[in-house]
């Protein structure tokens, strides 16, 4: 027998009692995979299988709390309520919606259930502050709770925007980016993300549509008014500036030093003072000074209309010097 064959292992029984001797148990290193199977245990701890349980246990209640909740669901026509619901108790009087399109939209609290409703889009009398008038409403039919009764009146979310120019509707994208929605974004106030239909997508373009006539309309009118406001502050500032400049007057027939002195509010001796002149003689195309040069603005009397410089003194052309004659010369 060679060392290599005395050196090796006994060889292990596949079949066999245990005598209770240690000796006799076998090498369950050296032991052909087939013969570790009552060896063998889980590479994962209990508890993980505990937790798998747990999960799949609350997704199946997950899934039949929204089955249940959908199935008591109110079947009613979330537009015609919303419609009903404008026309009752949220337009005003003499006030009329021009567009609607229909939405949804799903809040955190009750995401597997919609709000439906409509946007609208009035056409309200305007005022000095928003001459076009009109108002952005959202009407939504908020999903009746399940365990409220089949006759609980309905509830609603109501919100509305003025059409201004500050507020914003933009096309988006939402729940996970599949389906069309509208934007409303206006300053000082939350987004508002509201989904579109399938068939809404007309209405909600023939919306924007006639928000952007508006809006340009009220850009229009805006422009006209600073325009306005401009020449306003333009007249203040040369009525200012004409207040300040000496004012003089050009003596016409019929008017005497006591009646110049009357238009422009002012007194006879202050304009003899300023003109130093002697009585009360004036002659017609006389040009007399009737106010000086003041810091501080003067308003401008009412009827008088003050010459701001003097009218330029006739230039009288001198005559050529002759030139000189010459004698005839003699013979």
């Amino acid at each position: 027998m060679t060392d290599a064959l005395k050196d090796a292992p006994p060889p292990i029984p596949a079949e066999g009692v245990w005598s209770g001797n240690p000796a006799d148990l076998p090498n369950w290193d050296a032991m052909p995979r087939r013969n570790r199977r009552r060896r063998r245990r889980s590479h994962y701890p209990i508890w993980f299988k505990y937790l798998g349980w747990m999960v799949g246990l609350a997704v199946l209640v997950t899934i039949g709390q929204i089955a249940f909740h959908a199935m008591r669901s109110d079947p009613r026509d979330a537009t015609l309520y919303s419609l009903r619901q404008l026309r009752s108790s949220v337009l005003r009087p003499n006030e009329q919606y021009r567009s609607a399109v229909n939405v949804w939209q799903r809040p955190a609290i009750d995401y597997f259930r919609a709000t439906r409703g409509v946007l609208v889009l009035t056409d309200a009398p305007g005022d000095s502050l928003r001459p076009d008038g009109g108002r952005l409403i959202y009407l939504g039919l908020q999903p009746r709770d399940p365990l409220s009764p089949p006759d609980a009146p309905p509830t609603f979310d109501v919100r509305e925007w003025p059409v201004d120019t500050l507020v914003e509707v933009t096309p988006t994208r939402t729940l996970f980016m599949l389906a069309r929605a509208l934007r409303i974004a206006a300053p000082s106030e939350t987004r508002v993300t509201l989904g579109l239909s399938a068939a809404a997508g007309p209405e909600a373009a023939g919306l924007r549509t006639q928000l952007d006539r508006k809006y340009a309309y009220l850009r229009r009118v805006g422009w006209q008014r600073r325009e306005q406001r401009r020449a306003r502050d333009r007249a203040r500032l040369v009525a200012i500036y004409e207040g300040r400049r000496p004012w003089y007057h050009t003596v016409r027939r019929g008017e005497a030093l006591a009646s110049i002195a009357r238009i422009f509010a002012t007194t006879p001796e202050q304009v003899r003072a300023l003109n130093n002149l002697v009585g009360d003689r004036v002659r017609i195309g006389q040009t007399l000074l009737v106010k000086p040069f003041t810091k501080e603005s003067v308003p401008t009397p009412p009827g008088a209309s003050p010459e701001y410089a003097p009218p330029p003194s006739p230039v009288v052309p001198t005559p050529a010097p002759a030139a000189p004659s010459r004698a005839p010369a003699r013979r």
